[in-house]
């Protein structure tokens, strides 16, 4: 058994090691890939949130929405899947692998040695590179903190925990109260804090307040419990940097306070836009400021992700206490008051009893406290009506939100982004010659219209082009017939290739491709191939008269023949000598091709000399011969091969 309970191998794939990081949800091993011999970190979703049974389907879906992120400074998802329970106690808890990254959290480096002005710069450039690419994926951090940001040896940063904060807030079943947030206190968004739907300007908030704090030492607000801190977001304007660091430059304090807007639509629209105001900033920075030190304020608590109520939701005083906690413990309000009671709480506290020297006076002197106490009730029941219609009218606000743009997403970044916003999203189906499959053509309401949260978005998604049936009457046809039946069935004419046929006449249809009958996309371009009205002349020089007459009847030849006879004594009798049209051209349908046949003929034996007695000497003639008066015997014509002609076969 390994380390806190858990096997040693996990999927009979991932070694689990040390314990690197501990968070409120889970906690982080560094591991080891045994199949590809690579290092990773594997987070294990801690026992509370993993026995909830739907939790894990939702943690599933997210995982696998996040691992299609794939950018430099995004730490990257390889594997999720669940570990068998390990005890008759245990459940299943789910995990994932993801790239082991080496380097301190930014929120290390804050606590530790600290952070220059110019560095902070750097990091959050990293962080928007990241956010721009989730954000217009459709994915939402809802958890961007200086833990969940490493800070590799080079300087380069990951941001980690993408979607999980997703997962775990939409397991209602696993919170005790009704309207419960997830988040860490000191970055949580003022929407977030009061539980209202959130988009990527959320993300940019959280962002804001990392910024704050590294430039400033301390995070915008802090107090003594986290549903202090969650109510100072909502209600409270932050203090300006310079103010807590004289050395920074009023640009600073002008970017703080529209990137710490309460009202999304005040702050910077999307991440890209904020980069580039942090890129301006940056030029604006003294270049002698030196690492900024964390500031000891009196009232901190913990940097972990939990549970909190929501401003407004008014759960009950039991649940905010248990909201409030993570594994470290914090203060908690009182138990009689609501979450953000707390000046009532403190009042009514200092008039529980009368102070010790009011006991002593005479029994007269009562009456003095008695009113006191009286109006300090009164004081105190008008400060907890105030809060309760100042929520009340907080919950109106939260009530109308905006229509996001989703035209031109797929259909899967559509549907997480509207419900995101708060919307219910409803999807049908239509033909697009101009959107791509599965991508959004249209929305109703339009972006940017203001709608009741929880309303319905009709979203029409593409299905591609319309598609039509090819033309079942093509081939025969002309090829003009053709191009016009392609027209009038939605198509268009494509390329149009020739090929001999021994039987189709010139500029018929020979076929289509693709073929009749066939399904295609609207104003497809149809192939098509047409004849030539030709024939290709078969090869038939060296064969016998009848494989050659056989060639040429074939059903794609068709061609006629004459047949011409020549003697000759060097190939056999019906050998095709020659043929009239060259072998592999092209000649009209119908046409007559000549054949040379061979007759073989013997040839004619020469007159052997006879034989001369060469023992016998020969006398030499002393005179001249006489002349003969016979005449020479004429000589017998040798025979010469000459051609005979026949027709259709004859020989």
């Amino acid at each position: 058994m390994g380390t806190s309970g858990l096997p040693d191998l996990i999927n009979d794939r991932y070694e689990v090691g040390e314990v690197i990081g501990r968070g409120g949800m889970a906690t982080v091993h560094v591991g080891q890939d045994v199949r590809l011999g690579r290092r990773v970190a594997i987070k294990i979703l801690r026992p509370e949130l993993a026995a909830d049974e739907t939790f894990h389907e939702r943690f599933q879906r997210e995982a696998h929405a996040v691992a299609s992120l794939n950018h430099h400074s995004i730490v990257a998802i390889y594997d999720t899947g669940e570990i068998r329970p390990q005890g008759p106690d245990g459940v299943l808890r789910p995990y994932i692998v993801m790239e082991y990254v080496p380097g301190r959290t930014l929120r290390e480096l804050m606590h530790g040695p600290g952070v220059t002005p110019e560095q902070a710069i750097e990091y959050m450039l990293g962080i928007m590179d990241a956010l721009s690419f989730s954000h217009r994926a459709g994915i939402v951090h809802r958890d961007i903190k200086p833990a969940n940001v490493k800070v590799t040896p080079d300087g380069s940063v990951k941001v980690m925990d993408f979607g999980i904060a997703r997962a775990v807030e939409d397991t209602q079943a696993a919170l005790t109260q009704s309207q419960a947030v997830l988040g860490t206190a000191q970055y949580l968004s003022p929407e977030q804090a009061r539980g209202a739907a959130v988009d990527p300007r959320s993300d940019l908030y959280s962002a804001a307040c990392m910024l704050f704090e590294m430039l400033t030492g301390r995070a915008p607000f802090v107090g003594e419990s986290s549903v202090a801190i969650a109510a100072q977001h909502v209600r409270d304007a932050p203090p300006a940097p310079s103010a807590l660091n004289p050395q920074l430059p009023p640009a600073v304090d002008r970017f703080m306070e529209r990137a710490l807007a309460k009202d999304p639509r005040d702050r910077f629209a999307d991440a890209g836009q904020m980069r580039r105001a942090l890129r301006e900033l940056g030029g604006q920075l003294p270049g002698n400021l030196g690492a900024t030190q964390p500031i000891d304020v009196t009232h901190t608590v913990d940097s972990h992700t939990k549970t909190l109520p929501a401003v407004g939701a008014g759960a009950p005083a039991a649940a905010v206490t248990a909201a409030g906690r993570s594994e470290d413990a914090e203060p908690t309000v009182s138990a009689q008051y609501g979450p953000f009671d707390d000046d009532a709480a403190e009042d009514s506290a200092a008039a529980a009893s009368p102070a010790p020297y009011e006991r002593r006076r005479s029994r007269r002197s009562w009456v003095v406290p008695v009113v006191l106490l009286l109006v300090l009730a009164l004081l105190g029941g008008g400060a907890v009506l105030g809060v309760r219609w100042w929520q009340d009218q907080q919950v109106e606000q939260v009530a109308q939100v905006s229509v996001p743009q989703v035209t031109g997403m797929d259909s899967t970044t559509a549907e997480y982004t509207l419900r995101d916003a708060g919307l219910n999203p409803t999807f049908t189906t239509q033909h697009s010659d101009s959107v791509p499959d599965k991508h959004v053509i249209s929305m109703s309401p339009a972006a940017g219209t203001q709608v009741d949260q929880g309303s319905s978005v009709a979203v029409v998604v593409s299905e591609g082009p319309e598609n039509v049936t090819v033309p079942n009457d093509l081939v025969g046809q002309s090829l003009d017939y053709a191009r016009q039946s392609l027209q009038q069935a939605g198509l268009t004419a494509g390329p149009v290739s020739t090929a001999n046929s021994a039987t189709v006449p010139h500029n018929v249809v020979l076929s289509t491709d693709p073929g009749q009958g066939a399904s295609v996309a609207r104003d497809s371009a149809v192939k098509l191939q047409v004849s030539t009205g030709k024939v290709t002349v078969p090869d038939v020089v060296g064969r016998s008269r009848a494989e050659a007459e056989q060639a040429l009847r074939a059903d794609d030849v068709r061609l006629n023949y004459d047949v011409e006879v020549r003697e000759t004594e060097d190939a056999e009798t019906g050998t095709v000598l020659r043929q009239s049209a060259p072998a592999g051209s092209s000649v009209s349908q119908g046409s007559t091709i000549t054949l040379t046949v061979a007759r073989k003929v013997t040839p004619t034996p020469s007159p052997t000399p006879s034989p001369t007695d060469e023992d016998e000497p020969t006398a030499e003639p002393t005179t001249p011969a006489k002349p003969t008066d016979a005449a020479p015997e004429p000589t017998q014509p040798q025979p010469t091969s000459r051609p005979t002609a026949s027709r259709g076969g004859d020989g």
